[in-house]
């Protein structure tokens, strides 16, 4: 798991959530401004324009608190975008009943438009036609209300043209705006499933594929960079340490009981080999069944003790493909490195220490 606690994934999103509410206000801000635009013009009374900027406020209000607190999460869409894109249809057809001018109600409709593109954020096909068709019959009830108290107010003939070229806008801004949306999710499907692969290549790059454990050239690039931060610190008891371990009488295993006799001896060994090192420690394979453990900050009088701690554990383990009281061993031989010393030049004595091991009887920790 990624360093992003839970915690802080939910922040980041409500944060995002938050961004687009933004947005929406930002929409409905622009009908606000036809608002008092109209108001000005003489178009609309002060007092309808007043129960919208109020109500606008209100609900915005309450939309921001639920996000800031939470009471969002326990809704299927967290989002709200459905919410979000709704609740102007309310205070605007409210308005729009007082404006006296089809003309200046016309605004209102492509500002509605505008807003049901929010739904490409999440919405999809179904939801983005449900809405676009609540658009469509809102206005058309407003219209119906028009007739039957202020028919003064209405024009049928520009009405009716005005209704066939809303419900077609709407409609294919809804069809649009909902492949927009599919696409989204598919294109963020496949950056997922992209992801995921270049976390697995980079695992097989960097991984031995038996143990799990970092193959050579990952394990290696770790003690080139431990040598260069350990020739930056002042001198000191601390010191860098490594252990060249191979695991004894390995081929004479594999000839005699199989190689998935083997296979089991070097996972087993992996494991007990990192639970015996430090937190700070590193191990990885380096080839066959040899590894290399980097000790950083320690000191000579704990690196052989440390050394001799993972041999202890190793030999008390027990393996099923093995016969009875068969004792599988590991040789090691230890170095520390020195100042001005090359990487190669450290991994080389800890290698002769090895080879002196195991020439000197195995299971047995040297240091050079």
């Amino acid at each position: 798991m990624s360093a992003e606690t839970i915690e802080q994934r939910i922040q980041r999103v409500q944060a995002l959530r938050l961004k687009r509410m933004a947005w929406g206000f930002a929409n409905h801000g622009c009908t606000t401004l036809a608002v008092v635009g109209l108001y000005l013009g003489g178009f609309l009374p002060l007092a309808p324009a007043m129960v919208f900027l109020a109500s606008s406020i209100l609900i915005g209000t309450v939309l921001v608190l639920m996000l800031q607190f939470g009471i969002n999460l326990r809704f299927r869409d967290p989002s709200m975008t459905m919410t979000q894109i709704l609740w102007p249809i309310v205070p605007t057809l409210y308005v729009m009943f007082f404006v006296a001018l089809p003309q200046g109600r016309i605004v209102f409709l492509l500002l509605g438009a505008g807003g049901l593109m929010f739904g490409t954020l999440a919405l999809n096909r179904r939801q983005m036609l449900t809405i676009a068709w609540l658009y469509w019959l809102g206005y058309l009830g407003l219209v119906v209300l028009l007739t039957w108290r202020k028919p003064e107010y209405v024009y049928w003939p520009l009405e009716a043209v005005t209704l066939f070229a809303y419900g077609s806008v709407l409609s294919i801004v809804a069809y649009l705006g909902s492949f927009i949306s599919n696409l989204r999710q598919e294109l963020g499907i496949r950056n997922r499933d992209l992801k995921h692969a270049n976390l697995e290549l980079v695992e097989l790059a960097t991984r031995d594929p038996l143990t799990s454990l970092p193959n050579r050239r990952t394990v290696m690039e770790q003690f080139e960079k431990e040598v260069a931060r350990s020739e930056r610190q002042s001198a000191g008891p601390k010191a860098l340490g490594i252990s060249v371990l191979d695991i004894d009488h390995f081929k004479r295993i594999n000839d005699t009981y199989g190689h998935q006799a083997g296979d089991e001896i070097l996972r087993k060994v992996s494991q007990t080999i990192e639970a015996a090192i430090r937190k700070g420690d590193y191990i990885g394979r380096i080839g066959g069944e040899e590894f290399l453990i980097i000790f950083p900050e320690t000191t000579p009088e704990m690196t052989v003790p440390a050394a001799d701690r993972i041999r202890r554990a190793v030999e008390a383990l027990r393996f099923e493909a093995l016969p009875e009281g068969y004792r599988v061993t590991v040789s090691q031989g230890v170095a520390l490195h020195q100042t001005g010393e090359t990487l190669e030049s450290t991994f080389k004595r800890a290698d002769e220490a090895l080879y002196q091991a195991k020439n000197g009887g195995r299971n047995q920790v040297l240091a050079a």
